[in-house]
């Protein structure tokens, strides 16, 4: 245990991130030093408006109970506070705001002080995945525990019915209350996606299905062929954009004749047209699909949605 921590934050709604942050801070330091920032420097520093400095500390006081007898809270004015001057030992963070903590650590140094050891703990996220915080709250799309009061909007770019069928599968394992919307998206990338088109018309289906439909995940899939070692390879790449962050998932990936590979190479023909004339099937693709066809019907396309879409959500899931 470290004798002086020390934090800092505005505190306000104290949601279950704060007070993971607070009882970290308790845990780690005999004493520690707690920084509430001013009312001056919320109102310069947040979109939204935060209570006052009395009510947000007595609020900190409430929660922290008996843990007051070794905590102080004092006015921040600035984002370094007395870490620059005093003797502490340790400073508590979260992921979003360690590279501060860095920062502090590299101007001590510079004054000749000893580094702070950086105790850091994981963002926290509500139960859509999105992170957790004061201006959610106040907006009324997820309450201090992070529960979501409205269903979350998932925006696809395709009306394909064996796409639509694999993500409703997986988000039904995800998300607590979901809603599935398709649009058609026309992409820039034409004929048959081959490599990193493949991945980047995924992510234009996203972005554009987030915008139109005002989604809180934007989903793009995309089929594309994979060369590795001479052979064609067909494969399913999700993209999800929640309008900041964009996280990619592949499906299995499964070999398809050679002269079809090169076929498809040279005159721009998709897997669905070329399918549907072998297997006799009109829209092939918005079926079983080539997989279902090559595989006498043991695998379908709906199964390469579910595992592109579950492969793209697993960094938002534990990240």
């Amino acid at each position: 245990m470290h004798d002086r921590v020390i934090l800092g934050g505005t505190f306000e709604t104290l949601h279950e991130g704060h007070r993971k942050l607070l009882r970290l801070a308790i845990s780690s330091g005999r004493r520690v030093y707690i920084g509430l920032t001013s009312d001056e420097f919320t109102r310069a520093n947040k979109k939204y408006r935060c209570s006052s400095f009395a009510s947000r500390k007595r609020r900190i006081k409430k929660f922290l109970g008996k843990n007051m007898k070794r905590a102080e809270i004092f006015k921040l004015d600035d984002v370094y506070g007395p870490t620059l001057e005093g003797k502490f030992d340790a400073i508590v963070v979260s992921e979003e705001t360690r590279e501060k903590a860095e920062e502090i650590n590299r101007l001590r140094s510079i004054k000749g002080l000893k580094p702070l050891t950086i105790i850091t703990i994981p963002l926290l996220h509500a139960d859509d995945f999105k992170k957790l915080s004061c201006e959610r709250i106040r907006m009324g799309e997820v309450d201090e525990q992070g529960r979501r009061s409205k269903l979350v909007l998932l925006g696809v770019g395709s009306t394909n019915p064996a796409k639509l069928k694999g993500i409703e599968k997986i988000a039904r394992k995800i998300f607590k209350k979901f809603r599935i919307r398709g649009i058609k998206v026309a992409s820039r990338i034409h004929g048959q996606p081959f490599d990193n088109d493949t991945v980047a018309g995924a992510v234009e289906r996203a972005k554009v299905a987030k915008k139109k439909l005002r989604a809180d995940y934007g989903i793009g899939l995309e089929s594309g062929l994979f060369r590795f070692e001479g052979r064609y390879f067909d494969c399913l790449v999700c993209a999800v954009y929640d309008g900041e962050v964009i996280t990619i998932g592949y499906s299995m990936a499964f070999e398809i004749p050679n002269e079809l590979g090169e076929e498809m190479r040279k005159t721009g023909k998709t897997m669905s047209r070329l399918f549907a004339k072998l297997s006799g099937v009109a829209d092939i693709g918005k079926k079983k699909g080539a997989i279902g066809y090559l595989s006498n019907g043991l695998a379908e396309r709906s199964q390469m949605s579910e595992q592109a879409f579950l492969c793209a959500m697993i960094p938002r899931i534990n990240p």
